[in-house]
């Protein structure tokens, strides 16, 4: 497995994912399956636009190269 920038950024929005949704199941104060389940359904959308969001900017600061799939 080649570490890429794009992988370590994916690996990155992962982690963040689990220590936001780890985060709000603690938070939330109970234990009730549904808190748990919500918890994990917004931690996956939150990763999701961490990972958007940090592409966008690496991308526009250069240190992401751009998506060749646009390009032309």
């Amino acid at each position: 497995m080649t570490r890429t920038p794009s992988l370590i950024l994916k690996l990155g929005a992962v982690i963040f994912a689990i220590l936001w949704t780890a985060w709000m199941v603690c938070w939330g104060g109970s234990d009730d399956g549904v808190n748990a389940l919500i918890a994990s359904l917004s931690g996956t959308a939150v990763g999701f636009g961490w990972y958007y969001a940090m592409r966008w900017q690496f991308r526009r600061k250069g240190s992401l190269p751009q998506d060749s799939r646009h390009s032309g």
